[in-house]
C-alpha cells in the first residue's frame, strides 16, 4: 500500500475507532508495526486525553499489559515489537477496550495473527469489550478453530465493511 492510500486508511480507522476509545475506562492496545493498521495515534489520542492506555509484553505462553505515561518508554521487546516497562501493571475490567491485531479478518470478530495464540489465550478471560483493526485488503474468510475467540467489534478501512 503506497503512503498516501495507508495514511488515509489509517486515518479511517482512527475515526472509526475514536467512539469506542472515548467510552472506555482504559484502553489495552499494542504497539504497530509496519504491516498492521497504525495504532500509534489511538496510543497518543490516549495520552492526550488522560484515558489509561495499556500495551503487551509478550512471556512464555501469556501477554501481560502495563500502562505507560508517554510513547517514549516502548522499547523493543521479545519479537521486536515496542513494549512497555513493567512497572504499572494493568488489569482490564468490563469497561476496558482491547485493540486486537490482525494480519487479516473476516468482519464477524475471526482474525488470523501471528499464530502463537496470546490474544486468545488472553481474551479468553478478558471482561471487557475487543475491536479488532485491519485493513480492507485484508478481509478474507478466516478458518476458525475450537480456541479462537471472536472480537465484539471489526473495523476495516471502509465504513461498509463494519
Amino acid at each position: 500500500m503506497d503512503k498516501t492510500a495507508r495514511a488515509a486508511a489509517d486515518e479511517d480507522i482512527f475515526n472509526q475507532l475514536k467512539p469506542l476509545v472515548d467510552r472506555a475506562g482504559a484502553v489495552f492496545t499494542y504497539a504497530s508495526t509496519d504491516i498492521e493498521a497504525d495504532t500509534r495515534r489511538v496510543i497518543a489520542y490516549c495520552l492526550e486525553r488522560e484515558i489509561p492506555v495499556a500495551l503487551p509484553v509478550s512471556g512464555d505462553t501469556e501477554l501481560s499489559f502495563f500502562y505507560i505515561i508517554g510513547d517514549y518508554e516502548l522499547k523493543k521487546g521479545r519479537f521486536g515489537i515496542d513494549e512497555p516497562p513493567t512497572n504499572r501493571p494493568a488489569f482490564a475490567d468490563e469497561n476496558t477496550l482491547c485493540v486486537v491485531p490482525a494480519l487479516c479478518a473476516d468482519g464477524e470478530g475471526l482474525r488470523l495473527g501471528y499464530g502463537r495464540g496470546y490474544y486468545d489465550r488472553f481474551l479468553s478471560r478478558f471482561s471487557g469489550k475487543s475491536v479488532i483493526i485491519c485493513y480492507r485488503d485484508f478481509k478474507m474468510k478466516v478458518p476458525a478453530e475450537p480456541h479462537d475467540f471472536k472480537a465484539n467489534f471489526t473495523i476495516f478501512d471502509n465504513k461498509f465493511c463494519k
